[in-house]
């Protein structure tokens, strides 16, 4: 490695699927361009990593213990052992685009495990835009990712920065499986960003213990109900039926919000609202990721009325994020002059 080698990995958002896909339920993630660079080149005075975002600047082992850069340092690791050989690296990992460096709920954490591990393969000579790099991409990055999150993670959105666009994915024994998924024509996005930071691991623990005191009870597993709504919306996909298709969107939302009343109450209310202000602008809407908190999304086809959501949002305080899908997913980026 004689030259810096870049990479963007583009962020993401759920747009159905949240907990369904935990038990080997089909989500569909879409790759957003507000996301992560990553920069590897060689390091005269040993092994450093730099997050501009997060303040830090120093050796990866000096940084193991330090809040925020604990996942960073195993993708490092993680890099330098998938791709061996190379000169001790200067790794610099930095947000771009819309909220860039804040946690707003569009994947930037696996963003950046996939960007520390594309410019390494870069650094080495890969091209991360080839099916057997990306594969090799996907297996690594959903292991650092996954065991960060103490194994409780789906990986649905270290696939969408890897693939980039619409995503149908799902695991099946815990080995992530991906392929583009069928969205209607001219579907669009709007985003809105709640104010309200939420933990996925957290979500996720909660969520488990709620379902086993939910059964235990003698009640239906809940997880039936977002498996059925699932099922009716993969059918419409296939099916090229569009208004089923946001239809059973917006309902899988609906369990949602009764799932967050469960374990999210202080939260829930306000999700609600946003959801709701946007549905009523005639477009599907529903809480994207963990419940209670992080983003709302819209979905739909036509453009004005997606624009009367983010007013709804707006009239609520709510801030619309500026984001778009991302097609291109992992890829290599020209640096500037200097750079």
């Amino acid at each position: 490695m004689s030259e810096v080698a870049a990479v963007f990995a583009p962020g993401s958002l759920l747009a159905i699927g949240e907990y369904a896909v935990l038990d080997g339920g089909r989500a569909l993630v879409v790759a957003v361009d507000s996301g992560i660079e990553c920069q590897v080149a060689p390091c005269e005075h040993g092994r450093r990593l730099t997050a501009t975002d997060l303040g830090l600047d120093a050796p990866p082992e000096a940084l193991s213990r330090t809040p925020g850069a604990g996942l960073l340092v195993e993708a490092v690791h993680a890099g330098e052992k998938a791709f061996p050989g190379l000169a001790p690296p200067h790794v610099t990992v930095q947000g771009r685009g819309w909220g860039a460096g804040e946690k707003i709920g569009l994947g930037g954490s696996a963003a950046s495990v996939v960007a520390i591990l594309g410019a390494f393969a870069t650094a080495a000579g890969q091209d991360v835009t080839t099916p057997a790099v990306r594969r090799l991409l996907l297996r690594t990055a959903f292991a650092v990712h996954r065991a960060h999150q103490n194994g409780r993670g789906s990986g649905a959105d270290v696939a969408a920065s890897i693939y980039g666009g619409w995503i149908d994915y799902h695991l099946l024994d815990s080995v992530p499986h991906v392929r583009a998924a069928r969205v209607p024509p001219g579907l669009r996005l709007a985003v809105a960003w709640s104010g309200l930071a939420c933990s996925t691991t957290a979500s996720i623990d909660r969520y488990r213990r709620w379902e086993a005191e939910h059964a235990a009870g003698g009640a239906e597993p809940f997880a039936l109900s977002l498996h059925r709504m699932l099922d009716r919306f993969w059918a419409a996909s296939h099916d090229g039926d569009r208004r089923t298709f946001l239809i059973a969107l917006s309902e899988y939302g609906l369990l949602l919000e009764k799932l967050a009343h469960r374990i999210a109450p202080e939260e829930a209310e306000h999700m609600e609202q946003l959801t709701h202000a946007a549905a009523r602008s005639g477009v599907a809407s529903k809480s994207s990721g963990a419940v209670g908190g992080d983003c709302v999304i819209a979905l739909g086809t036509d453009g004005a009325l997606l624009d009367e959501a983010r007013r709804a949002w707006r009239h609520l305080d709510a801030t619309v994020v500026d984001v778009a899908p991302d097609s291109g997913g992992l890829r290599p980026v020209r640096l500037a002059a200097g750079s």
